[in-house]
């Protein structure tokens, strides 16, 4: 299959996923799955990426390119951390169901840009240390281990993702049915 054909496949997952969960209140048990699935991609990435490291020969660690080219992988990998940080959205919504709405959220954002992304961290600096500048931007490319394991993983990567991207496709949804209601017009709280 061609990488269009998975671009509209995944849409459709996540057009289904949007429909099926009618409003962010129903993501509650969703958020615990979603946190398995992130879990599973983690302990993968983190086992496979140790193992390597241990029996890899010497790495190189220095960044190559030119100045040109090292600025604008620095933008790229800044983006890609904007989306990674995406994932804080939906614990951020959930916490401004109960009072006090501003406290609850800024408990659940401390958490989320503190011990929320240690597990991120993690796997990036595993990653570094295991293959050295020549990984590929997708740590589980680079990886060797059992097919079905790393296919697990790659799974577990896209349902989380769909998970995380519900808010957005609802927005997106509400945007293109209807242009005069607001996003947040006669959606149930709890």
């Amino acid at each position: 299959m061609k990488l269009p054909y998975f671009i509209v496949l995944s849409g459709f997952v996540c057009a289904l996923f949007a429909m099926s969960i009618p409003h962010l209140s129903a993501l509650r048990l969703w958020l615990g799955v979603s946190t398995v699935f992130s879990l599973i991609y983690i302990v993968v990435a983190f086992v496979l990426s140790v193992k390597d490291g241990i029996e890899a020969p010497a790495r190189d660690y220095s960044i190559p390119g030119t100045t040109q080219s090292k600025i604008f992988t620095t933008i790229g990998a800044s983006a890609n951390l904007v989306f990674a940080f995406n994932t804080g959205m939906l614990p951020e919504i959930q916490a401004t169901i109960k009072q006090p709405v501003v406290s609850n959220m800024m408990k659940s954002l401390y958490f989320q840009f503190t011990a929320g992304v240690l597990p991120m961290y993690a796997v990036t600096f595993i990653g570094y240390w295991a293959y050295g500048s020549s990984t590929s931007t997708y740590l589980l490319s680079s990886v060797n281990g059992p097919v079905w394991v790393k296919a697990l993983a790659n799974i577990a990567a896209f349902l989380q993702t769909v998970i995380a991207l519900h808010p957005n496709v609802r927005v997106f949804g509400y945007e293109v049915r209807d242009y005069r209601k607001s996003v947040f017009d006669s959606q149930p709280v709890v």
